[in-house]
């Protein structure tokens, strides 16, 4: 007598239970092992307390200050001699205070990824190797790089890429205490120098004012004036970038708004610049020369313009602001 076909595919294989007899389904194990993303080379959970992983941290960052304690200290002096870099100082303390407000996940977090973490540690320790074929204030540039590298680094070590992820914002904005290598400073100095020279021209013409221009200098009816490197304006752009980065954090949403502001901000600056080189050469031309050559204008008067850049740099965040909540209505309805 044949037996019917069955031709139904196979069920998971069972085995049976020593303890009680009940079968274990095969495929339910390989369900409940762990997957490739569960690997241990991308995250893994803490496997000693929050506490010790704490101290950890800060005991390998006060090592690594100490390691690169020379050329912190290179870097404040550098803040104090050159005012383009004036901003650093505040730095860490906007990261940390970023870092502050998100303490309750960061404390709380039970991951780590000690491989990833030290492929981090691993490339800002070949940077900071790099560094020493270079001198001056590009071999402090491979130092700081490579110091924020490390940083990075080690806090991926200590509390994963999850936590990294939503933290990122204040990790990243430790960037800036990396001085700009003497090359790409030259560049951006020149493209700011050129660009308020254009936008002076432009505001000349449009005032009605009779000048004579031959690149950078500017000759009016009495008074010659030179757009110099210094009149570049670089320090208030920086200012302008750092303040809009942290504005379009805080106060935006959507990501093409806080890239649309920091896009909006140096063209600003140049406005802003050309404002005051031409103010300066009319006060020079119709009123007193020293307005340029030794007044306090001459000095502090970016100071005034600067604060007037921040006024509309705020107006563009509320507007983009209010762009963000209409696109939101919207795509609720």
């Amino acid at each position: 007598m044949k037996l019917p076909l069955d031709l139904r595919p196979p069920g998971p294989l069972t085995i049976p239970s020593r303890q009680n007899g009940s079968c274990v389904s095969l495929d339910a194990k390989a369900a409940k092992s762990p997957s490739w993303h569960d690997a241990k080379i991308v995250r893994s959970v803490l496997p000693f307390s929050v506490t010790h992983r704490n101290l950890l941290c800060v005991l390998s960052l006060l090592a690594m200050g100490a390691w690169l304690w020379p050329s912190l200290v290179e870097l404040v002096s550098l803040t104090q001699q050159q005012e383009h870099y004036s901003h650093m100082v505040l730095i860490p303390w906007l990261s940390l205070y970023v870092l502050y407000l998100d303490r309750a996940p960061i404390l709380a977090s039970r991951e780590w990824s000690p491989w990833l973490g030290s492929l981090v540690l691993g490339v800002g320790a070949l940077v900071w190797w790099m560094g020493g074929a270079t001198s001056g204030s590009d071999r402090l540039s491979y130092t700081m790089l490579a110091f924020v590298v490390m940083c990075w680094g080690l806090f991926l070590f200590c509390f994963g890429i999850s936590c990294t992820r939503r933290v990122s914002f204040g990790l990243w904005f430790l960037i800036f205490l990396v001085p700009i290598p003497s090359g790409l400073l030259s560049a951006i100095i020149g493209f700011l120098q050129w660009s308020s020279a254009e936008a002076s021209a432009l505001l000349f013409s449009f005032l009605g004012v009779p000048v004579f221009r031959q690149g950078y200098v500017f000759s009016l009816s009495t008074f010659t004036i030179h757009v110099a490197e210094e009149c570049s304006g670089i320090r208030s752009a920086l200012s302008l970038v750092l303040t809009s980065l942290v504005a379009g954090h805080f106060l935006l949403r959507s990501l093409w708004g806080k890239v649309g502001i920091v896009g909006m901000v140096i063209p600003l600056a140049i406005i802003k610049n050309a404002f005051r080189i031409v103010g300066l050469a009319l006060l020079a031309n119709y009123v007193d020369p020293t307005y340029i050559t030794n007044s306090v204008l001459h000095r502090t008067g970016g100071i005034p313009l600067f604060l007037l850049a921040l006024i509309v740099l705020f107006f563009l965040v509320w507007l983009i602001r209010r762009l963000e909540k209409r696109f939101e209505s919207d795509s609720a309805l």
